[in-house]
């Protein structure tokens, strides 16, 4: 399932609900198979892979990034061009956007400028003719009258994009009200927003188990389950394996991970490691008591443990 696949008639794929700031990402020697979210939003840029082997299948992780990539879109809106248009650059001196003073061949003038779709507005308040207050007012009046005439909309350049912030946020559409800068976001805000998607989606991941094996000298062998969080559940457990014969050590290392995972999550996923990992791992061929073992796998969801 590329993204070209996903377009359609008379639209870019870029633009395309099915495939807008998301891009296949297929394996490397670093990373494996995937689909990406690559966006910006209110001076971030936003990036994050769903893999395939995390999720179980690319059709899943697709859906998977595909949702977090509206969650961005429904919580954070870009900029409208009011917005933009009243922002302050930082060479401005008159401390509003779009008027300056400015030196011409017929004398000292104040500008009022203001960059449209269809070109640049611009008209000068003599100094010398106004005085300097009287010019400076005349050209922040004329900004105001243009901006109040501008029709506000959202600096969105995808369809999809576009549809979800025109429903979600129309309330930033209103007309200007004066010339001043505008933030219909702080960035404190914007940083929580996306801190706030992040744990969620960090929180539909499958669950991790990791189980390890190792042996700590002569005869002590330990045992460590895990469930792989931040902070981790964890369990630890010591075996001596002096008076054991080998077969003997492989079957109480089974008992004790398989009763230990079935506390740690339950008796499906216990039983669900025995016949996926478990067993290969703890064959005669397979174990060393001195090397041990050290594996982490996902937990498939309730759904797939049951089929």
């Amino acid at each position: 399932m590329g993204s070209n696949d996903k377009s359609r008639a008379g639209q870019r794929p870029e633009d395309d609900a099915d495939t807008y700031a998301l891009t296949r990402e297929e394996p490397n020697k670093n990373r494996g198979a995937g689909w990406s979210v690559a966006l910006r939003r209110r001076g971030h840029k936003i990036v994050r892979l769903f893999k395939d082997s995390i999720y179980g299948s690319a059709e899943t992780a697709y859906t998977q990034a595909r949702a977090y990539r509206d969650a961005i879109i429904t919580a954070l809106p870009p900029p409208t061009n009011l917005e933009q248009a009243v922002k302050l650059r930082r060479n401005n001196q008159s401390g509003i956007s779009g008027v300056r003073r400015v030196e011409t061949d017929q004398g000292d003038v104040w500008q009022a400028t203001l960059l449209t779709k269809d070109g640049q507005k611009k008209e000068n308040f003599a100094v010398g003719r106004y005085g300097e207050e009287a010019a400076k007012s005349m050209a922040i009046a004329q900004r105001a009258r243009w901006l109040r005439g501008l029709p506000v909309k959202h600096l969105a350049y995808a369809h999809h994009a576009e549809a979800i912030t025109s429903t979600t946020f129309a309330e930033q559409l209103t007309p200007a009200i004066n010339v001043l800068p505008q933030v219909q976001i702080s960035a404190e805000e914007v940083a929580a927003r996306i801190a706030e998607i992040n744990a969620r989606f960090d929180a539909y991941r499958p669950p991790r188990l990791r189980v390890r094996v190792k042996s700590y000298g002569k005869d002590r062998l330990s045992i460590a389950v895990s469930d792989g969080g931040q902070p981790a559940q964890r369990k630890l457990m010591q075996i001596n394996t002096a008076s054991l014969s080998p077969e003997e050590i492989r079957a109480s290392v089974r008992a004790r991970i398989y009763s230990t995972i079935g506390a740690v999550y339950d008796a499906d996923v216990a039983q669900w490691f025995a016949e996926v990992h478990g067993d290969a791992l703890l064959t005669e061929g397979a174990f060393d008591v001195s090397e041990g073992f050290n594996v982490l796998v996902w937990v498939p969801v309730k759904a797939e443990l049951s089929l």
